[in-house]
């Protein structure tokens, strides 16, 4: 499995706690797949990563999405998020604030649910407003 989804990976005999962080990462998803899993839930999987680790993360993931495995990514990443998403649920203080369509927002749509807890034309003019202060 892991060389079907990292073929530049190499290191088989490596104890995984010698591995590069994105390197982890690419064995974690790859037991997930081995196991059939349907659906990944990733928290934060490219935090503690370099831009090198984290694009090879990222390809993986849109690979598992492109052969038809669920993910839910918890992300702060809003470029991320953007990247890889096809619906983003945002939550405030432990609630749901709204799932939307990417295709339906913009950055700054879903930054307002962030910041103010509502939904793209919930939000009055005056909350918009501070935003941009």
């Amino acid at each position: 499995v892991m060389g079907r989804l990292n073929p530049k990976f190499q290191n088989f005999k490596v104890p995984v706690n010698s591995l590069s962080g994105g390197q982890r990462q690419s064995v974690a998803i790859a037991r997930a797949v081995h196991f059939n899993a349907r659906i990944l839930i990733m928290d934060e999987p490219t935090a503690a990563l370099g831009p090198a680790e984290t694009a090879q993360v990222t390809e993986l993931i849109k690979q598992l999405k492109a052969e038809g495995i669920g993910i839910f990514l918890i992300s702060h990443d809003i470029h991320d998020v953007f990247d890889l998403a096809d619906r983003i649920s945002v939550m405030l203080q432990g609630k749901l604030v709204g799932t939307v369509n990417k295709e339906d927002v913009t950055k700054d749509d879903v930054l307002g649910m962030i910041i103010i807890g509502k939904l793209p034309g919930e939000a009055s003019s005056t909350e918009l407003e501070a935003l941009h202060e």
